[in-house]
């Protein structure tokens, strides 16, 4: 019998773990934050309000504060990531009026949700770097989906003037809030509307402006190295992985095979 936490980690209110749990299981017990968990394997048996679910792969459980609730954990264990949220940062992101201090409900118990699921995971793997805010807000976006109170209406989001923007400051250290500041949209707003047109988070289409770039350059002949302090990379790395992503290989590998050369240009 045992139940194992690990890689708990905690930022800006929020807790993220992953858990263990083999012959083992919860009692009946509640948390004053939003418990939201994206079972990784397993078969967990949950209990809230009177009901009864079964949990599997791929699925999502979901509590508001103060729900009484309770698991078992069955079979030969289970895994999943789990994530508290502390419900005023809730309220606040979601724009909640702050003449209330009633926060926000969402649909309840078992969930299964692809985006919302991926959301979960992917907050997990950003959970050390500097990403980890726009996954976040990802999950934010997913999470409204299955709100069952009224949302506050927000201004639309200009997304080609945004990208424009992206697309003059490629070689600008750009971040989250400087796309807030010219959008004048909070940033879960930004991030909700711009992924909601653009399939990708803003900081994530960035990348891919920044990549592009890359690639122009890489063809001209550019060494890789100074394409990556060029374009704002942590270190050549940083783009090779990136690179190779989209690309299937190394940015050398790929300047190797064209053999190209030339100078390099600075706009897309």
């Amino acid at each position: 019998m045992s139940l194992v936490m690990e890689n708990l980690n905690r930022f800006e209110r929020i807790e993220c773990s992953k858990v263990h749990a083999k012959e083992a299981s919860y009692p009946k017990h509640v948390h004053e934050e939003y418990v939201i968990s994206a079972n990784l394997s397993g078969l967990e048996r949950i209990w809230y309000d009177g009901k009864q679910q079964d949990v599997s792969l791929g699925e999502v459980t979901l509590y508001n504060p103060m729900t009484v609730q309770a698991s078992e954990f069955c079979g030969r264990g289970v895994q999943f990531i789990s994530v508290h949220l502390d419900g005023n940062q809730v309220r606040s992101i979601l724009n909640q009026t702050a003449s209330t201090n009633t926060l926000p409900t969402f649909q309840e118990g078992v969930i299964r949700d692809h985006d919302l699921f991926r959301s979960i995971v992917d907050l997990f793997g950003h959970l050390r770097l500097s990403s980890r805010e726009e996954a976040l807000l990802v999950l934010f976006r997913e999470l409204l989906r299955f709100r069952t109170t009224p949302e506050t209406d927000s201004e639309p989001l200009q997304a080609e003037q945004l990208i424009n923007f992206m697309k003059a400051n490629l070689y600008e250290p750009i971040e989250l809030k400087d796309l807030c500041a010219e959008t004048n949209l909070s940033k879960f707003h930004l991030v909700r509307s711009f992924k909601t047109i653009n399939k990708l988070p803003p900081m994530q289409y960035f990348m891919q402006l920044r990549l592009i770039e890359a690639r122009k350059r890489l063809r001209l002949g550019d060494p890789p190295a100074r394409i990556a302090v060029d374009l704002g990379f942590f270190d050549q790395a940083h783009m090779s992985n990136a690179f190779r992503k989209v690309m299937g290989t190394s940015p050398r590998n790929y300047s190797s095979m064209l053999g190209g050369c030339g100078s390099p240009k600075n706009s897309l």
